[in-house]
């Protein structure tokens, strides 16, 4: 209603000031709308010099005329506009006038309000209308932009009634997986099922059930083979998909998702390979990450099961000891 009201100001501010035909005169406009405690600020606008019909009864991109009539000093209009219907109703004399007028919104709330205006003196009137279109486009413009921006980066919490195109296809796209995990990336893994700022609330925006789409999108995931999603949102899915992660070297899904599997392939790739070279080069990166767990797992061993010392051993050490004696006694 604030936007139709906006619109609403700027018409009557365009009748006001061309109603009467009167070359060059300034015009002070008043709106006071029912119900309100206080009147809106007083407008004063420049008249067009000869104009025979009030600009706001014309077409724009704004808004149709469906109906208008002119009799005596009584002017009636009816235009449907992007936001709303308009109906108007107006008296005037060659120095003033006052009517009313009456607003429906998409939503069906009706709003009426009082409008006089006042010939205050001569003015130098330039037609401004070009300026006013050039306005208009930057400010569509940069409108398309954002909606355009913030459908290409799965913002849908930016689309509003003001991007209606780029929200149907935000919906369109959040029901895939791709989609989905794309409007869901901004979230850390354990803000995903919050109903205030997580995926239900994303879901939402689109009347859609979270609980009931996010099963679906991972049945689909899984037979399309999307690791990443499969990975981040399906938890009791990932085990489904480890077999086909072994078979395509998918290597960090197998980390993070396949305990058996990544044992298995350190076993098989990492393990007694003395030399980086000795490793393929796909597992190289994989095998890396594993080194420490290879390293770690033997030094537990040794520490758990330390070998016993033989009699022979007793002996070498014994040998070691008085060679060492040796040397300090005789310098060598």
């Amino acid at each position: 209603m604030v936007r139709f009201l906006s619109r609403i100001f700027l018409s009557v501010s365009l009748f006001a000031g061309t109603a009467f035909a009167a070359p060059g005169y300034l015009w002070e406009i008043g709106m006071e709308m029912e119900g309100m405690p206080f009147a809106m600020p007083k407008q004063k606008i420049c008249a067009e010099k000869d104009s025979k019909e009030p600009p706001v009864s014309q077409d724009d991109q704004e808004c149709r005329v469906l109906e208008k009539k002119q009799t005596g000093n009584r002017f009636f209009w009816k235009a449907q506009c992007k936001d709303g219907l308009m109906i108007a109703d107006i008296t005037s004399t060659p120095t003033s006038y006052s009517g009313k007028m009456k607003m429906t919104d998409k939503s069906g709330e009706t709003m009426s309000m009082k409008m006089t205006g006042k010939r205050l003196g001569s003015c130098d009137y330039q037609d401004r209308s070009g300026e006013l279109a050039a306005l208009q486009k930057r400010s569509d413009d940069t409108m398309k932009g954002f909606c355009q921006n913030a459908l290409d980066e799965m913002q849908g919490q930016l689309l509003g009634d003001q991007c209606p195109k780029e929200k149907s296809l935000f919906c369109q796209r959040l029901a895939t997986p791709e989609g989905y995990d794309k409007a869901t990336r901004h979230l850390p893994d354990e803000m995903l099922t919050d109903t205030t700022s997580g995926a239900p609330a994303l879901t939402r925006i689109c009347k859609l059930d979270n609980a009931k789409l996010l099963p679906k999108l991972c049945k689909n995931a899984v037979s399309g083979q999307n690791f990443i999603f499969v990975s981040r949102h399906c938890a009791a899915d990932r085990p489904k998909l480890c077999a086909a992660a072994v078979s395509t070297t998918q290597l960090d899904y197998v980390n993070a998702n396949c305990p058996a599997d990544r044992t298995a392939l350190i076993k098989e790739h990492c393990e007694g390979r003395k030399y980086s070279s000795d490793i393929e080069p796909r597992f190289a990166n994989f095998c890396a990450n594993a080194s420490a767990d290879i390293s770690g797992g033997e030094s537990s061993a040794s520490a758990a099961a330390p070998a016993p010392e033989t009699t022979e051993d007793k002996a070498v050490e014994k040998v070691q000891k008085g060679l060492k004696q040796l040397k300090g006694f005789f310098g060598f």
